[in-house]
């Protein structure tokens, strides 16, 4: 259990038990029943891990608090209830869940959720999903998988989770094993690649794309941060799309990925 973040759930007095018991193994649950109760909580120094909306919600009060919350506030949202909300998602990035679709579609936004605020990537929680869909796995299970995507302080987060050396263990064991990957090292490498599919394609087709002035040092792989510090010579050229590099030491083969 996370105590440093919380849920805000917006919900009819009818459905709150449930749904506190759902998420306060995962997190604090702090129930509201309309917007103006949750105002003063957004100017408290929580970070919400998600906004959940149970039932029918005012859609112009919702999207005015999420407007106008703080900068650095921006959890994913879901909206709960019988018939699609009246809600834009450019002006409220939002996931409407049908009352009727299956308890599990909760445990993938759940496990969406926890991987947001593990990895702050939504690409990289979107991933995780995907996986969790395939394999059916718990929101633990896609919360730990998100954890192997970490490229540094991923024992500090292991040991954070607030369970026992051996339960952790067996934990990890019975993911590879589902997964069927050797190690944390493997599984993350699996699941960033999977984010990279995931992004969107280049506005021009086949344009050359846009290149960073640095590549940063967090957020890659242990090798590519390595890769990333060392400085190119200020005469290095770029080949072209589709042809051998020039410098000596580079690949003389050409580009044998097909175009149509």
């Amino acid at each position: 259990m996370n105590n440093n973040v919380s849920f805000l759930v917006f919900v009819e007095r009818g459905s709150a038990r449930r749904l506190k018991a759902r998420l306060e193994g995962h997190a604090d649950v702090q129930l509201v029943s309309t917007v103006a109760e949750a105002r003063p909580l957004l100017r408290s120094a929580t970070r919400w891990l998600a906004w959940w909306v149970d039932g029918t919600a005012d859609g112009a009060a919702l999207t005015s608090l999420w407007r106008n919350r703080p900068p650095d506030c921006n959890p994913p949202v879901i909206v709960q209830s019988d018939s699609r909300p009246e809600l834009s998602c450019s002006e409220l990035p939002h996931r409407w869940l049908p009352k009727s679709a299956p308890r599990a579609e909760e445990r993938y936004f759940l496990g969406y959720s926890l991987a947001y605020e593990v990895t702050r990537r939504a690409l990289v929680a979107a991933a995780v999903e995907n996986v969790g869909r395939e394999h059916e796995l718990t929101a633990r299970q896609m919360e730990l998988a998100a954890i192997a995507t970490l490229p540094h302080g991923r024992d500090d987060i292991l040991r954070g989770l607030g369970v026992s050396q051996n339960t952790l263990k067996t934990r990890v064991r019975q993911l590879l094993h589902v997964l069927q990957h050797e190690t944390l090292d493997a599984l993350g490498k699996t699941l960033l690649r999977r984010a990279v599919d995931l992004a969107p394609t280049p506005e021009v087709v086949h344009g050359a794309p846009p290149q960073p002035a640095a590549r940063p040092g967090v957020g890659l792989l242990p090798a590519e941060r390595r890769a990333s510090t060392r400085t190119a010579p200020r005469d290095a050229s770029v080949p072209a799309v589709g042809m051998a590099a020039s410098e000596p030491g580079g690949s003389s083969e050409p580009d044998t990925h097909e175009r149509s």
